[in-house]
């Protein structure tokens, strides 16, 4: 009877069966993609860190090698801002040009304002100014200074001069039209001879794009040169980190990690050199600004110097990073393609 009640009852079933599953909280875990760059970022701002450090390791030769970099980037660079502001006086749209006509010395003043009176009604011409010989010599008494010499002089040797303003609207603002009027008005009896006051901007021009291919080939030079500096001494900084590369690569670093913080090195080396070549530039400018501008105002020209403008200065750092940047990827390229071959 208690045998067959027993196998009437149910069992009881085990607690875990009964029970709710229990479950447990699972960790947050941030994504591989995360990690990776979280990771990648530390290794990178550590080697910048310790580029940096290793910069200053020998003052000496840091400095050294940054005067340098800092003389041949000035150089090319105090060049090119030269002739960046020589190009100001080629402008010619700064003021309208100007036909000087030196009319011949038989002609009188009536009829060199006659011919005047002429010339301006013509559709080209926007303005004739008739300057008389006796006009001209005042003037050239009082530039020149030689007001005794003139003096001893019988005659007045100076012609009548008509300084004709032509229309760029009507004639073209082109050398070449203004070259073709300027033979028109040769062509007639009273005019001995015909200037315009272009002709020296266009001479100016030419020496211009002479000069600038002289400077991009400076250029190219010194730069060659910077490349090589930092290249060296990226080269000595692996000699004499050779026995520590040799272990991190035992340890598994890669090609990659040993070549970081030769890069950054690169890169401030060619940063700092930049900055320093930017402050050599700019005092050298400042030396040269006084006496420009005495000798403009002598001339009776308002021209001045012009400092670096901030795309200028923008182009010479990142120029010089590249630079130091190309110059540590060959020298660290070249170590180590040197001992993959010799493993």
């Amino acid at each position: 009877m208690a045998k067959r009640q027993n196998k009437s009852t149910p069992a009881t079933p085990p607690a875990s069966t009964t029970t709710p599953e229990t479950k447990k909280p699972r960790r947050q875990t941030r994504p591989s993609g995360s990690r990776f760059f979280s990771a990648w970022q530390n290794q990178q701002l550590h080697a910048l860190q310790f580029s940096l450090h290793r910069l200053w390791f020998n003052p000496v030769s840091t400095w050294i090698t940054l005067a340098t970099i800092a003389i041949a980037l000035s150089l090319p660079t105090c060049m090119h801002l030269f002739l960046k502001n020589l190009e100001t006086l080629t402008d010619d749209k700064r003021e309208i040009p100007t036909i000087t006509l030196f009319l011949k010395k038989s002609v009188n003043e009536q009829q060199a304002k006659d011919r005047a009176e002429l010339l301006s009604e013509l559709p080209e011409i926007q303005q004739v100014k008739v300057i008389t010989r006796d006009e001209a010599l005042a003037d050239f008494r009082q530039i020149t200074g030689f007001a005794e010499t003139l003096e001893t002089l019988d005659e007045n040797p100076l012609p009548h001069v008509l300084v004709v303003t032509p229309k760029l609207d009507t004639l073209g603002d082109s050398d070449e039209a203004l070259d073709r009027f300027s033979r028109k008005l040769k062509a007639y009896p009273e005019v001995d001879n015909v200037q315009i006051d272009i002709e020296w901007v266009q001479r100016l021009r030419t020496m211009l794009n002479i000069a600038e291919r002289i400077v991009l080939v400076v250029s190219v030079l010194l730069g060659l040169t910077v490349l090589l500096v930092i290249g060296n001494t990226i080269r000595l900084d692996i000699e004499n980190r050779k026995e520590e590369i040799k272990v991190t690569r035992l340890i598994g670093a890669t090609n990659a990690y040993i070549r970081r913080p030769f890069l950054y090195g690169g890169v401030w080396f060619g940063l700092f050199g930049g900055v320093l070549s930017l402050a050599i530039v700019q005092l050298a400018f400042m030396f040269l600004i006084a006496p420009v501008e005495k000798l403009a105002t002598q001339y009776g020209s308002t021209f001045s110097l012009s400092g670096l403008a901030p795309s200028m200065t923008i182009n010479i750092l990142v120029a010089s990073v590249f630079l130091g940047l190309i110059g540590a990827w060959i020298a660290v390229g070249k170590h180590l393609r040197k001992a993959e071959t010799s493993e």
